[in-house]
Protein backbone atom coordinates (compact mmCIF):
# COMPACT_ATOMS: atom_id res chain seq x y z
CA UNK A 1 0.00 0.00 0.00
CA UNK A 2 1.24 3.42 -0.51
CA UNK A 3 2.22 5.35 2.53
CA UNK A 4 1.99 8.58 1.51
CA UNK A 5 -0.85 9.45 3.90
CA UNK A 6 -2.10 13.20 4.34
CA UNK A 7 -4.45 14.63 7.07
CA UNK A 8 -6.69 17.34 6.01
CA UNK A 9 -9.22 19.38 6.98
CA UNK A 10 -12.43 18.79 4.93
CA UNK A 11 -15.71 20.45 4.43
CA UNK A 12 -18.60 17.90 5.31
CA UNK A 13 -21.18 20.09 4.27
CA UNK A 14 -20.15 19.48 0.79
CA UNK A 15 -21.85 16.30 -0.51
CA UNK A 16 -19.18 14.73 -2.44
CA UNK A 17 -17.44 14.68 0.51
CA UNK A 18 -19.92 14.15 2.75
CA UNK A 19 -20.65 10.99 0.74
CA UNK A 20 -17.23 9.53 1.04
CA UNK A 21 -16.91 10.20 4.96
CA UNK A 22 -19.77 8.03 5.03
CA UNK A 23 -18.72 5.56 2.80
CA UNK A 24 -15.71 4.70 4.95
CA UNK A 25 -17.92 5.36 7.76
CA UNK A 26 -20.01 2.53 6.81
CA UNK A 27 -17.64 0.03 6.13
CA UNK A 28 -15.84 0.70 9.19
CA UNK A 29 -19.10 1.21 11.31
CA UNK A 30 -20.45 -2.64 9.89
CA UNK A 31 -17.17 -3.89 10.86
CA UNK A 32 -17.29 -2.79 14.50
CA UNK A 33 -20.75 -3.90 14.90
CA UNK A 34 -19.35 -7.23 14.21
CA UNK A 35 -16.50 -6.85 16.63
CA UNK A 36 -19.48 -5.90 19.38
CA UNK A 37 -21.92 -8.86 18.51
CA UNK A 38 -24.53 -6.08 18.05
CA UNK A 39 -27.49 -5.88 15.63
CA UNK A 40 -28.76 -2.43 16.30
CA UNK A 41 -25.68 -0.25 16.14
CA UNK A 42 -26.48 3.47 15.83
CA UNK A 43 -23.65 4.61 13.57
CA UNK A 44 -24.82 2.38 10.78
CA UNK A 45 -28.18 5.12 10.48
CA UNK A 46 -26.13 7.98 9.08
CA UNK A 47 -27.19 9.64 6.21
CA UNK A 48 -25.15 11.58 3.90
CA UNK A 49 -27.46 14.26 4.38
CA UNK A 50 -26.71 13.66 8.50
CA UNK A 51 -22.83 13.87 8.21
CA UNK A 52 -23.70 17.39 6.24
CA UNK A 53 -25.30 18.85 9.00
CA UNK A 54 -23.06 18.00 11.87
CA UNK A 55 -21.84 20.86 13.60
CA UNK A 56 -18.36 19.09 14.46
CA UNK A 57 -15.08 19.56 12.08
CA UNK A 58 -14.19 16.67 10.07
CA UNK A 59 -10.30 15.76 9.36
CA UNK A 60 -9.57 13.04 6.53
CA UNK A 61 -6.73 10.75 6.12
CA UNK A 62 -5.78 10.65 2.37
CA UNK A 63 -4.00 7.90 0.55
CA UNK A 64 -3.68 10.11 -3.13
CA UNK A 65 -7.30 11.22 -3.71
CA UNK A 66 -9.04 8.69 -1.94
CA UNK A 67 -10.28 9.37 1.89
CA UNK A 68 -8.74 6.14 3.80
CA UNK A 69 -9.89 7.71 7.40
CA UNK A 70 -11.50 10.20 9.50
CA UNK A 71 -11.80 11.94 12.72
CA UNK A 72 -14.72 14.49 13.86
CA UNK A 73 -14.40 16.47 16.46
CA UNK A 74 -17.03 19.12 18.51
CA UNK A 75 -17.28 20.86 21.71
CA UNK A 76 -17.55 18.65 25.07
CA UNK A 77 -20.26 18.99 27.26
CA UNK A 78 -17.84 19.94 29.44
CA UNK A 79 -17.16 23.80 29.24
CA UNK A 80 -13.78 24.52 27.10
CA UNK A 81 -13.12 20.62 26.58
CA UNK A 82 -13.58 19.06 22.99
CA UNK A 83 -14.65 15.64 22.34
CA UNK A 84 -13.81 13.22 19.86
CA UNK A 85 -17.23 12.33 18.01
CA UNK A 86 -15.82 9.58 15.56
CA UNK A 87 -12.83 7.91 14.16
CA UNK A 88 -13.31 5.29 11.15
CA UNK A 89 -10.69 3.82 9.01
CA UNK A 90 -11.10 1.89 5.77
CA UNK A 91 -10.89 -2.01 6.77
CA UNK A 92 -8.15 -2.06 4.24
CA UNK A 93 -5.97 0.75 5.77
CA UNK A 94 -6.68 -0.45 9.11
CA UNK A 95 -3.80 -1.11 11.72
CA UNK A 96 -1.28 1.08 9.58
CA UNK A 97 -0.78 3.98 11.88
CA UNK A 98 -4.05 5.74 9.88
CA UNK A 99 -5.88 6.32 13.20
CA UNK A 100 -2.87 7.34 15.16
CA UNK A 101 -2.09 10.13 13.09
CA UNK A 102 -5.72 11.43 12.91
CA UNK A 103 -5.62 11.19 16.65
CA UNK A 104 -2.18 12.98 16.77
CA UNK A 105 -3.72 15.73 14.12
CA UNK A 106 -7.04 16.40 16.33
CA UNK A 107 -4.45 16.47 19.96
CA UNK A 108 -2.13 18.95 17.95
CA UNK A 109 -5.16 21.29 16.85
CA UNK A 110 -7.25 21.04 20.42
CA UNK A 111 -4.41 19.33 22.95
CA UNK A 112 -4.56 22.37 24.88
CA UNK A 113 -7.62 21.61 26.75
CA UNK A 114 -9.30 18.52 27.83
CA UNK A 115 -10.85 16.05 25.24
CA UNK A 116 -12.87 13.24 25.46
CA UNK A 117 -14.35 10.21 23.65
CA UNK A 118 -16.78 7.25 24.05
CA UNK A 119 -16.50 3.89 22.44
CA UNK A 120 -17.42 0.05 23.04
CA UNK A 121 -16.08 -1.38 26.31
CA UNK A 122 -16.04 -4.68 23.64
CA UNK A 123 -13.75 -2.55 21.19
CA UNK A 124 -10.14 -3.34 22.61
CA UNK A 125 -8.17 -2.04 19.45
CA UNK A 126 -9.83 1.41 19.93
CA UNK A 127 -9.21 1.17 23.60
CA UNK A 128 -5.77 0.58 23.18
CA UNK A 129 -5.01 3.27 20.47
CA UNK A 130 -6.94 5.92 22.82
CA UNK A 131 -4.62 4.79 26.25
CA UNK A 132 -1.58 5.07 23.53
CA UNK A 133 -2.39 8.73 23.03
CA UNK A 134 -2.80 9.77 26.72
CA UNK A 135 -6.60 8.64 27.27
CA UNK A 136 -7.67 7.73 30.16
CA UNK A 137 -11.34 5.66 31.20
CA UNK A 138 -13.64 7.66 34.06
CA UNK A 139 -16.92 6.08 32.98
CA UNK A 140 -19.08 3.29 31.90
CA UNK A 141 -22.59 2.72 31.05
CA UNK A 142 -24.84 0.45 28.87
CA UNK A 143 -27.22 1.46 26.26
CA UNK A 144 -29.83 0.43 24.11
CA UNK A 145 -32.00 -3.21 23.71
CA UNK A 146 -29.08 -5.43 23.89
CA UNK A 147 -27.23 -3.71 26.67
CA UNK A 148 -23.94 -2.36 24.72
CA UNK A 149 -21.38 -1.36 27.37
CA UNK A 150 -19.78 2.46 26.24
CA UNK A 151 -16.81 3.50 28.04
CA UNK A 152 -15.95 7.14 28.41
CA UNK A 153 -12.27 8.62 28.37
CA UNK A 154 -10.51 11.85 28.93
CA UNK A 155 -6.77 13.68 27.83
CA UNK A 156 -5.79 16.31 30.10
CA UNK A 157 -3.74 18.41 28.31
CA UNK A 158 0.22 18.19 28.79
CA UNK A 159 1.02 21.19 31.42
Amino acid sequence: MNHNICIKCVDHHDTGVAGRLHAVQMLAYRQEAELLGVKDFPPLAVSVSDIQELPEKFLAAYAGDEIIGAISIEPDEEVGAHSISSLVVHPDWQRQSVAGRLIAAVIAEYGKAPMTVQTAAKNLPALALYAKSGFVEFKRWCVGDEKLELVRLRRLPER
